[in-house]
């Protein structure tokens, strides 16, 4: 992790590109239909919190198959509709984040972060 400045840092993490695609199909996907993290994640009756951990990408927690169903029923989808149409070209990846602290609409630092993806690459020692 390398910090940038005292409100946002640097981290890089490794994961399945076919992980990574599924997820932000599925945030476009949850967002397209107007459902918040909280409300998806209540929808598919899991833990508290699951589908923001998934999002964030810096933790654990991913999708599995059992929840593909469970994510096309929330969506109100198919479960076609909930698969990323791009085809993953690298079995694993590296991504780049920017963890930011957000902003509280009175101007103050929250201790929540905002994560944005700057840059995705291939895992080096899997180029072929």
């Amino acid at each position: 992790m390398q910090s940038l400045n005292s409100n946002s840092e640097i981290v890089i993490i490794e994961i399945s590109q076919l992980d990574y695609l599924l997820i932000v199909n599925i945030k476009r996907k949850r967002i397209e239909v107007g459902l918040s993290q909280v409300s998806l994640t209540q929808k598919m009756g899991l833990s508290e919190g699951f589908v923001g951990k998934v999002e964030l990408f810096t933790e654990r927690a991913k999708y599995s198959i059992r929840h593909i169903h469970l994510l096309a029923s929330a969506l109100n989808c198919t479960i076609q509709e909930i698969l990323p149409v791009e085809q993953p070209k690298y079995d694993m990846v590296k991504l780049t984040l920017k963890r930011t602290n957000k902003i509280n609409k009175d101007g103050s630092v929250s201790r929540k972060k905002i994560t944005e993806v700057i840059k995705i690459e291939p895992r080096e020692d899997l180029k072929s």
